[in-house]
């Protein structure tokens, strides 16, 4: 039975996920080419190739991690498992020759003002999203430093300030970054004082936010000189310089606001304006940055043409742009010299500029430059633009690659024209730590080919087509969340990526308590259930038990029964209520089951009483959540206690009030280890009680809570299993809360630790065997000292174990049942030449003649996938197994 045949598979987080080709990102070079960093809550390594600007052969490489808000005090020493979560710190620390390599993730922000006062230092950005929110201030000052390279990083302002100051200095390089200063009362997101030279802005998204188009993305002040942008894409405003020295504004788009795309003042001179797009916003799709014709003009705030220079600027040319017009939004091209000329045409006649100026007919389209920023510029020229290989390569600071780092480089504007090319990439889990992406290619292209990063530093590569999508999966070493990028390449070279996020759909153990969530004795959680009634218990989001916890152990007591019937216990909000059972009971019975219980909507667990009105108790020692934490080691059952025999521990009963310690660490022959060990699954056994009572099983050196594992009456012999946290000292402990004494039996059936590799899965409640159903099953009873051999995972050995409820009733004398993963093969059986085995030396659970009892069953696997159930009784009784989980190591 594979793991996608196993009954109930739909409810064990088999999630699918996509992200549709509308969100198919141009692959911007120097933001795609490191390596990605995983999900956590922690600060990890850094790892994978720095992008852009390389690291001085002198220089050495600090390491930053831009935490999800900012940390009150880093503990990071800039070494690459232990890095700054403070750029800020990052910089400081930092030497001339050094890199500071700041690694990102989406929905992470590093929220400071950074102010660089070291110079010949680079700082880059690893991956996509390394952002710097600069909150009330700018997210980066250059402060009177020189020789200073920034790249790929994510730079925010959110007051009245820039997004990025440069301040007296000079060979400063800001690169392939993405800038914004989102609020519409800002100067400008970018400023230059007039005290800074050889400043260079490329291959960068500049958003001014301005929603009303009256900002501007980069201001120049008087007396800077040397000047470069290019390449650059400007949203919803332009670039004003006033009294620079040397300027040259080459290969940028600009969508501008209501001021002009590039306005030159203050007495200006040696500029060059060449290869540049200049367009309108688009009155259709820029609802939000506004700034077309319109609103500029019922806000007051006039409509300038798109290239302003002053009367006294000098020495300044205009060649190789490219102007659009979105409707009716007519602009004039320029107002050159204090005369606003309405066309080309009378522009270039009389001032002699312009000659290769061009008037463009075919619109643009939309860009999504990066995952979490806006869509507001037109900047993909679309095929028939005059824009298309009508550069002038020998333009001052025109660059040798575009805005995604593509070439040739022979198109006006940042973006070189790229045939259409979009991925679409959808997912689906296959196991509990396995997913399988499917990469759908839209393309004028024959074949392509597509490499995945699997957000773990491991990637994979595949061939695809339009009309045939590439099939690749992957399994995850570890439990998590891995942001996963798929990137799309033509044979021309054009490459397209999309991105989305897995969670690894099996869960891993946190140990809790035992603590108590219900007690309808006392009032605390609901009064006596009635007959045929259900309540609900909050597991997640309460009691410290995160939201996401997928499942949990709980251990479930009837009590005060008036008469027969049975508790199930399943998911709330599912979408039928299943036939299994958990707890069975008769008038007068208390009655104790371990539950592993799938968690549902808004973290509850539905608990279905159909039978009598009862009591109803339930603790919690332990939930599962989707990631990294303690994982499972089944092991074959093995008996640690039994105190009639002096089988570690005394040969003698427990005594009333007294708790017998129990060695964990290192014990079962060695099975074991002797530490690491987070909880123990036990099956605990009371016989020969002298009184009724409860056995409580808790951590050693700890205090016995106000909870219960098995309830008993005098005489009564009871099994259930239990889930407990093992204690600082190895050992747990089980307590005798009764009056008389009893024995006691432990056996071991697994243990949870970090270094487990199973991980739970836990699927809608499903019966797997009903002996008394002989239409559907084919058994009948189980025949005295004889077992039902159940294939469940055979050719699969990535599975485990399974979660149990295993029920014996209509049983005709007292006996035990005992469930261990089987010696043979399936092949053995089928070819009808098994031998006849014996029974294990342990039991599962319990019972005497005409009753029906009930246990839950973490039952390994073995070797062949075929678990035994043993009726080692006297006379025949009825099986039920019923499933609600099982664990995978891949």
């Amino acid at each position: 039975m594979t793991t996608a045949q196993l009954p109930g598979i739909g409810g064990a987080g088999f999630d699918a996920f996509s992200s549709p080709a509308s969100k198919s990102v141009r692959g911007q070079k120097p933001a795609l080419s490191g390596a990605r960093p995983t999900f956590s809550s922690a600060r990890p390594a850094l790892s994978g190739t720095r992008t852009s600007a390389a690291t001085p052969a002198t220089g050495k490489t600090i390491y930053a991690y831009v935490f999800n808000g900012k940390c009150a005090a880093d503990t990071g020493t800039g070494a690459q498992n232990a890095p700054f979560c403070l750029l800020q710190d990052a910089v400081n620390a930092a030497q001339p020759g050094d890199t500071i390599d700041l690694q990102g993730s989406l929905g992470s922000s590093d929220w400071e003002s950074v102010t660089v006062k070291t110079s010949g230092i680079s700082i880059v950005g690893i991956g996509d999203q390394a952002w710097v929110n600069g909150g009330a201030g700018p997210a980066l000052i250059f402060d009177h430093v020189s020789n200073v390279t920034v790249s790929n990083l994510m730079l925010y302002s959110n007051d009245l300030t820039p997004a990025v100051e440069v301040v007296g200095s000079s060979g400063v390089t800001l690169d392939s970054s993405y800038l914004s200063a989102y609020t519409k009362n800002t100067t400008s997101t970018v400023t230059i004082d007039g005290a800074s030279s050889g400043v260079a802005i490329t291959r960068s998204y500049l958003d001014t936010g301005s929603q009303g188009g009256n900002t501007t993305a980069v201001s120049v002040a008087s007396g800077a000189g040397t000047v470069t942008l290019a390449g650059d894409v400007l949203a919803g405003g332009g670039i004003v310089a006033t009294g620079v020295k040397g300027l040259n504004v080459a290969g940028d788009t600009v969508q501008r606001g209501c001021k002009a795309a590039i306005d030159i003042e203050g007495g200006s001179s040696a500029v060059n304006l060449e290869n540049n797009v200049l367009e309108d916003a688009n009155p259709t799709t820029d609802q939000v940055l506004g700034g077309y014709q319109s609103q500029c003009t019922s806000n007051s705030q006039g409509w300038a043409p798109d290239v302003t220079v002053s009367a006294d600027s000098t020495t300044v040319t205009a060649d190789y742009n490219d102007f659009y017009v979105h409707g009716t939004d007519a602009t004039a091209p320029y107002s050159w010299a204090g005369t606003t000329y309405p066309t080309l045409d009378g522009f270039k006649a009389a001032t002699s500029q312009g000659a290769h100026d061009l008037t463009e007919t075919k619109a643009p389209t939309s860009v999504l430059f990066r995952p979490n920023t806006s869509v507001d510029v037109d900047a993909r020229p679309q095929p028939g633009s005059a824009a298309i290989g009508s550069a002038n390569p020998a333009a001052p600071g025109e660059l040798g690659s575009d805005f995604y780092g593509t070439t040739p480089y022979t198109d006006r504007g940042a973006i070189e024209y790229a045939p259409d090319l979009t991925v679409a990439v959808t997912g689906k889990h296959t196991s509990a730590f396995g997913v399988s992406l499917s990469a759908d290619v839209t393309s004028a292209s024959g074949a392509l080919s597509v490499h995945v990063d699997w957000g773990d530093g491991s990637s994979s590569d595949a061939n695809a087509a339009a009309t045939n999508p590439a099939a690749l999966s992957h399994s995850y070493a570890k439990l998590g969340s891995y942001p996963i990028v798929v990137t799309a390449t033509d044979r021309a070279g054009y490459s397209v990526s999309n991105s989305l996020t897995a969670v690894t759909a099996g869960s891993e153990y946190v140990a809790f308590g035992p603590t108590r969530l219900l007690d309808s004795r006392d009032g605390s959680g609901t009064p006596k259930l009635g007959g045929y009634s259900t309540t609900r218990v909050q597991v997640a989001g309460a009691n410290g038990i995160p939201a996401g916890a997928t499942a949990a152990v709980l251990n479930v007591t009837v009590t005060d029964t008036t008469g027969a019937g049975h508790v199930t216990v399943y998911a709330d909000g599912s979408s039928s209520v299943p036939t299994t059972s958990n707890v069975n009971y008769v008038a007068g019975q208390t009655v104790p089951n371990m539950v592993v219980a799938p968690v549902g909507a808004g973290g509850y667990v539905d608990l279905g009483n159909y039978g009598a009105p009862l009591d109803l108790v339930v603790d919690i020692t332990g939930y599962f959540v989707r990631s990294s934490a303690a994982g499972y080691t089944p092991l074959s059952p093995s008996r640690l206690v039994d105190t009639r025999y002096g089988t570690g521990a005394p040969q003698s009963p427990v005594g009333s009030g007294q708790s017998l310690p129990v060695q964990i660490a290192g014990a079962a022959g060695g099975q074991l280890p002797a530490s690491g060990i987070t909880a123990v699954a036990l099956n605990v056994t009371v016989t020969n009680p002298g009184s009724a009572g409860h056995l409580t099983v808790y951590p050693g050196g700890q205090q016995a809570p106000n909870a219960s594992n098995l309830n008993f009456t005098d005489g009564q012999t009871v099994a259930n299993s239990v889930v407990v946290p093992v204690g600082p000292d190895g050992t747990v402990r089980v307590l005798n809360a009764a009056w008389g004494s009893s024995d006691v039996i432990v056996d071991v059936v697994g243990y949870y630790s970090p270094t487990g590799k199973s991980a739970y899965l836990p699927v809608e409640p499903t019966r797997l065997l009903d002996t008394r159903d002989t239409t559907k099953w084919q058994y009948g009873p189980v025949n005295p000292w004889n077992y039902v051999y159940m294939p469940v995972s055979s050719g699969q050995p990535d599975i485990t174990a399974f979660a149990l409820n295993a029920t014996m009733t209509d049983t005709t004398s007292d006996g035990h049942l005992s469930v261990a993963p089987d010696p043979n093969t399936l092949a053995a059986y089928q070819g009808n030449y098994a031998s006849k085995l014996s029974p294990p030396s342990v039991s599962s659970l319990n019972w005497t003649a005409g009753g029906t009892v009930p246990n839950l069953v973490q039952a390994p696997t073995g070797a062949n996938g075929i678990i035994d159930f043993w009726n080692a009784a006297g006379g025949t009784s009825d099986l039920i197994v019923d499933m609600f989980g099982f664990y995978q190591n891949d």
